[in-house]
């Protein structure tokens, strides 16, 4: 089978729907001939990955250009230059170009959360990306979603089946312990710390919930904030402002190994997020075994249940209130995490979630498949 994923960035993955990508990808490459597309300004000419071929695609300058060219161009490509047994579309907000693509190809389509519910979108964009949401829900002849309560929402609001597919973790996680150990000393990291992060850091992410929390707290530890925080610079700015001696920012950190070395030296994870998906960061953290705290949005309790320490969503004072507690009582926090661990390895294996996905790009492709759901 030949398949072309289209709607992010590029490859190789850096933080988002693109870590999500390059894990399906790696594996479909086993046995079918894979395509992604990838913006040119992401994704480096000399990029090569195992099996597969990326197809860069130059694009207009600026944000909200970049993204549309990117999507257009790309299914310009896909119709006059391809020749694919079907297209994945990545990205509710890349679906405009499914009418496109539908003229020649099968599409299924998959939504990784909703962006306009994102601070990093103005008021007419979210409205725009709003309305995407239709085309997301009408045009592709399948569609699943990483996120349950998305996956029923969806199919309440248009009628249609919405395949539930969760995002997973690999099995044996790299963990990249001197490189970890190198950025951690260089930004003035010590050993025992709590720790934030995130590929952007926006609003939607609650970092200033935990700066305020943590600033209540009397503890002789650190605060760890990784991320990128150039997108945003005002909120950029609130956060330094918040930060008392204790706390430490280190710039984003681009190889996924030493990342885990950072998390997996964490005394605490702290997920403080008020809008998610089913985030990638969680899952992650948890397959290493660190103890989570975590705001209690139905995409966290979803995913990880009783595994982890919550808090009200947006409210600091109980944030601080459970960080108090988690730090308290270290023992309980282990064991929470360890069986967190065991959790996300056997149920949200990649291994077993890209069987799924084979299964329905042949059911899809048999034409066995429909999008909405039997009348009763």
């Amino acid at each position: 089978m030949k398949i072309a994923y289209l709607g992010i960035k590029g490859l190789p993955s850096k933080s988002g729907a693109e870590r999500v990508v390059e894990a399906i990808v790696r594996r479909m490459a086993l046995r079918h001939e894979v395509i992604v597309y990838c913006n040119a300004r992401y994704t480096h000419p000399d990029a090569h990955m195992d099996g597969m071929r990326l197809i860069r695609i130059p694009t207009l300058p600026g944000k909200h250009f970049q993204a549309l060219s990117l999507f257009v161009f790309s299914a310009l490509h896909a119709l006059f230059r391809g020749n694919y047994d079907l297209v994945h579309v990545h990205n509710t907000e890349a679906c405009f170009v499914v009418p496109l693509l539908r003229s020649k190809y099968r599409i299924i389509a998959t939504s990784h959360g909703q962006a306009y519910r994102r601070d990093k979108w103005g008021s007419a964009a979210k409205k725009l990306i709003q309305l995407i949401d239709n085309a997301y829900a009408w045009f592709p002849h399948m569609l699943t979603s990483v996120s349950k309560p998305l996956a029923d929402e969806y199919a309440q609001r248009f009628g249609k089946v919405v395949h539930y597919l969760p995002n997973g973790v690999e099995s044996y996680p790299i963990v990249d312990a001197q490189s970890a150990e190198r950025t951690l000393r260089e930004n003035g990291v010590v050993d025992s710390y709590v720790l934030f992060a995130a590929g952007r850091v926006d609003p939607t992410k609650g970092c200033h919930l935990l700066l305020e929390a943590f600033g209540g707290l009397d503890v002789d530890l650190q605060l760890t904030v990784v991320g990128d925080l150039s997108t945003l610079p005002a909120y950029s700015r609130e956060l330094q402002r918040m930060a008392d001696p204790r706390v430490r920012f280190v710039p984003f950190v681009k190889q996924q190994a030493e990342l885990f070395g950072i998390v997996q030296r964490a005394r605490l994870f702290v997920f403080p997020s008020t809008v998610e998906a089913m985030s990638m960061m969680l899952l992650e953290v948890a397959s290493l075994g660190v103890p989570i705290v975590c705001s209690d949005i139905p995409e966290n309790t979803g995913a990880l249940g009783e595994h982890a320490l919550y808090f009200r969503s947006g409210d600091s004072e109980d944030l601080a209130n459970k960080l108090q507690w988690a730090l308290d009582h270290r023992d309980d926090m282990q064991n929470r995490a360890m069986r967190a661990q065991q959790w996300v390895r056997q149920n949200l294996n990649w291994d077993v979630l890209a069987e799924e996905y084979d299964r329905l790009y042949e059911l899809l492709i048999t034409g066995a498949c429909e999008a909405r759901q039997p009348s009763s």
